[in-house]
């Protein structure tokens, strides 16, 4: 099925159209949603972590900038894809060569910072189990600030080598890597955690804070394994698109609209899945909302 095109006369009444102009207002409006969706969660994330000054944690600063990367998928990203859609497919615009290249490469940007974040949060996660003892000495803030910078270094360098040195295929080769070595890290935590809480039931007379926080951390590292897995999800159907699809496929243009919605619905996800596995956080959402709302109506 190949593309309507509005240079080549009045195609209006072609029959092939309908089913390509139902597909076309579908993503727009799928996209739409997601992005208000993902826009709204990820900056109450975000407002939530700033207001209480208890959850400014190191993992919680992971957690933020995870969140601000996600942010700016939602927030730019996201209408960058129905701003083309409405100009590629509906006609309704021309966009500049220059703000293809600027979408694009913001596009390219979040998903080697987001990956680079999963990274460091599994890294993160590994010390609290690993090391608990020695985590608040080796996790401070400062080193968690240094951490999230490198992230956005990582996506800024690997968007640069992508687009300025036209290395294709650098971003696939990066976000493998990143994520089989994140995976390895969690299969690590979860073995030891597997070994620790055998150690911790055959205690005759257990230390209930230490047990405490031991069950606090591997309920975050449970959390942030199910982001990894969801990203994984989305992420992966990408990678082999790219890799069986030709971009001279007429089909190619259509399938990468569907697959990047699939992307950005990991992203929306995100912030849910935070309210789901934390009572605390979800608690503190309630609060901001609440407190919000009652301003509002003063």
């Amino acid at each position: 099925m190949v593309p309507s095109n509005p240079e080549h006369g009045n195609t209006t009444m072609h029959p092939s159209l309908s089913p390509n102009l139902a597909a076309c207002i579908s993503i727009i409006v799928i996209n739409f949603l997601l992005s208000i969706l993902g826009t709204l969660g990820n900056l109450l994330v975000l407002l939530v972590i700033s207001v209480n000054l208890r959850l400014t944690t190191p993992s919680n600063l992971l957690l933020a900038n995870l969140a601000s990367v996600d942010f700016i998928c939602m927030a730019f990203v996201v209408p960058g894809s129905i701003y083309r859609q409405l100009c590629r497919k509906l006609g309704f615009c021309h966009p500049s060569e220059t703000t293809i290249l600027a979408f694009r490469g913001l596009g390219q940007f979040v998903v080697a910072a987001a990956v680079s974040s999963l990274f460091v949060i599994a890294v993160d996660r590994f010390l609290a189990i690993s090391f608990p003892f020695k985590y608040t000495s080796m996790m401070t803030k400062r080193r968690t600030v240094y951490c999230s910078c490198l992230t956005w270094l990582a996506g800024a360098v690997i968007t640069f080598v992508f687009m300025g040195l036209n290395f294709v295929y650098i971003q696939s080769a990066y976000c493998t890597l990143l994520i089989l070595v994140t995976t390895s890290l969690y299969i690590h935590i979860f073995l030891s955690a597997l070994k620790k809480e055998r150690q911790i039931a055959a205690l005759r007379i257990p230390n209930a804070k230490k047990t405490t926080n031991y069950l606090h951390e591997r309920k975050s590292t449970k959390t942030m394994a199910v982001i990894l897995g969801v990203f994984a999800a989305s992420w992966v159907p990408a990678v082999v698109f790219y890799a069986v699809v030709s971009p001279e496929d007429p089909r190619f243009p259509d399938i990468q609209s569907w697959i990047n919605a699939v992307y950005y619905l990991n992203a929306t996800l995100n912030p849910f899945i935070y309210c789901i596995r934390s009572v605390n956080f979800r608690t503190r959402v309630k609060k901001l909302v609440k407190s919000s709302m009652i301003r509002f109506s003063l």
